[in-house]
């Protein structure tokens, strides 16, 4: 089965899903790039309040699929952080790698009990894919960081959510309804920005280096 982003109207939220299941969800070109394209359709939308990635479960991504989809999943990364409408993570199992970078660089997260967030990608496990680490450095501490980047190591959905990495702990199965309860949950202001966060995340000069740096480390080996 070809990997594939569902994407389904809630009200005024739309929940994309990624879909590749026999690989849990890793990410193809295609895919990274099906997900620009929706977040760049949902950013002219003004009648989309909120966007709820996910992966179907009982994963959220295990990674990058190949090699190619690199500089793709780097878009998709910065336009997560740049697109107005608010960005919920919902995640299900697995994100690792490249998936932990889509999941950190959501405005807020859910993670179902069984979540676990692993910052090392198999496919190049001695480059930070997606800047998954990078984005793990602004949230937790050093120490918390390092072990979380330690081969066969991760972290747990209790433990992110004691650290205040997560905004919602569920039970499996129920995050995409768990964000969608939170969405609902925020006020809304007519004609107000649509993210109207203390700390916008519009402004990531540095991450966008990072990412660039992370590229042509690649491709020139």
């Amino acid at each position: 089965m070809s990997a594939e982003l569902r994407a389904e109207r809630q009200g005024d939220s739309l929940v994309l899903s990624l879909h590749h299941p026999e690989t849990r969800h890793a990410l193809t070109a295609a895919l990274c790039a099906a997900a620009l394209e929706a977040l760049t359709t949902a950013q002219r939308d003004t009648d989309i309040r909120a966007v709820v990635l996910t992966g179907t479960a009982p994963h959220f991504c295990s990674g990058l699929h190949d090699l190619d989809a690199l500089e793709a999943l780097h878009d998709c990364i910065l336009a997560l952080r740049d697109c107005e409408p608010l960005i919920v993570g919902a995640v299900e199992g697995l994100a690792r790698g490249a998936g932990a970078a889509l999941a950190l660089a959501c405005d807020l997260l859910v993670l179902a009990e069984d979540a676990q967030v692993q910052l090392i990608d198999p496919l190049l496990p001695n480059r930070d894919v997606g800047g998954a680490q990078w984005l793990a450095a602004q949230l937790l501490p050093r120490p918390v960081c390092n072990e979380a980047a330690l081969p066969g190591l991760g972290l747990g959905a209790a433990r992110l959510h004691q650290l205040g990495v997560a905004n919602r702990l569920c039970p499996p199965g129920l995050s995409v309804q768990t964000a969608l309860r939170l969405i609902d949950g925020i006020g809304h202001t007519p004609n107000a920005p649509r993210k109207n966060l203390p700390n916008p995340r519009n402004a990531d000069g540095d991450l966008h280096r990072h990412l660039s740096a992370q590229h042509h480390t690649v491709t020139r080996d």
